[in-house]
Formats: C-alpha cells, structure tokens, sequence
C-alpha cells in the first residue's frame, strides 16, 4: 500500500515524487506499507517531524529515506553530518542526523510494546535524484569516514538496483525477523489502533 498527504508541488517536492514513484515500482510487489510524509509526534519533546519516506517493510523493517534535491555544485563540503550548502534555501543541514531523529522518534511509538522494543530492523538513507554517482565520487566525497547510505540518480534508474541499495544499506537497529504478530502489531501502531493485551487470570 501507498500513502501520500499531498501533491507534489516545488523542485524539491519533484525530486522526491522521483524517489517515491521508483521506491513505488521496487517495492510493488513486496508486503508493505509505504508513505510520502509521515508525520511524527515524538513522545518526549514537541516539534513535530516529517519523514519525507516511510518504507514499513516486512522483512526489513523500517526505512526512513531524507531526499535531498540538490545539485552536486550546491554541496560545498561535508564534515560529519554537517553538509554546507550554497545557492539553496538555507546555508547548512544533516540529512542523516535529520532523518536518524524522525526513526528514534517513530521507534518511542514501538518500543512501548514489549514485542517490538528493539526488534524491529531499522535502517536511514538519503536519496540524492538530482546527482550520479560519479559527480559524487569526482568531489571526492565517497572517500568520507563519514559519507552515508545514498540513493543517487543513476541507481533510481534500475528497480532492482534501488531495492538493492536499500536492503543492502546498514541498519541503525539489526533487530529480528519479523513475525506476524509482529507485523500485525506494527500496522496497528502506524494506523493508531489500540493494541490489546491478553491478561492474565490468576488464582
């Protein structure tokens, strides 16, 4: 299933229409939930985050994908998780760190059930549609300690080289395979339903 919460609009919502259309083809067939925009109400804490891809997979578990539409002469250079940007709407950001905080804050949901308290595969990417591969290597920035999982371009070219570059990314949680309890847990957490305990009767 596939959930969007608005219209694509500006250059940065096309790069991700980019991603989330061939996310859409790769993943077509496979048993899962996946959203444009999630919306994220930490537990703790009261601003709200935005997951630009929610991937609910399965046998992966959860993929928070940050896509960035820049263009490689945008990126000025990369310390950390500090990208320096310049012609774009601001001077700096953390794509990873960003999308790292929007995962924590979704697994606060899961871990309050026992079943699922880190359980669940969890991994992050950023998604980069408007550069190759090879403008990323020319700047030298795959030679980073610090350079991340990346879709780039020419990988959304090929379903089954975006699927693998997902399921091939790192997890931030390794987690367990997923049981159908499991899974059936998940999409109740995600679609709000209450979850109900068995209780235990004792004598």
């Amino acid at each position: 299933m596939f959930i969007t919460t608005g219209a694509f609009n500006d250059r940065g919502q096309r790069g991700e229409k980019i991603v989330w259309e061939k996310i859409k083809q790769a993943f077509y067939q496979r048993k899962c939930l996946i959203y444009w925009r999630y919306p994220i109400f930490p537990l703790r804490g009261k601003i709200r985050k935005e997951a630009d891809i929610l991937i609910v997979d399965s046998e992966l578990g959860l993929v928070v994908i940050e896509v960035k539409s820049l263009l490689i002469d945008q990126i000025v250079s990369i310390q950390g998780h500090c990208w320096t940007y310049q012609n774009f709407y601001t001077g700096e950001g953390k794509p990873y760190q960003q999308a790292e905080n929007q995962l924590f804050s979704l697994l606060e949901y899961f871990n309050q059930e026992p079943s699922l308290s880190n359980k669940i595969p969890a991994k992050v990417l950023i998604a980069l549609p408007f550069i190759t591969t090879k403008q990323w290597q020319t700047k030298g920035f795959h030679k980073l300690i610090s350079n991340p999982p990346i879709l780039f371009e020419d990988h959304l070219l090929s379903l089954e080289t975006t699927r693998k570059i997902i399921q091939q990314a790192p997890g931030i949680i390794v987690g367990q395979k997923i049981n159908n309890y499991q899974w059936n847990l998940i999409l109740n957490t995600l679609s709000g339903t209450p979850i109900l305990c068995k209780k235990t009767i004792k004598f």
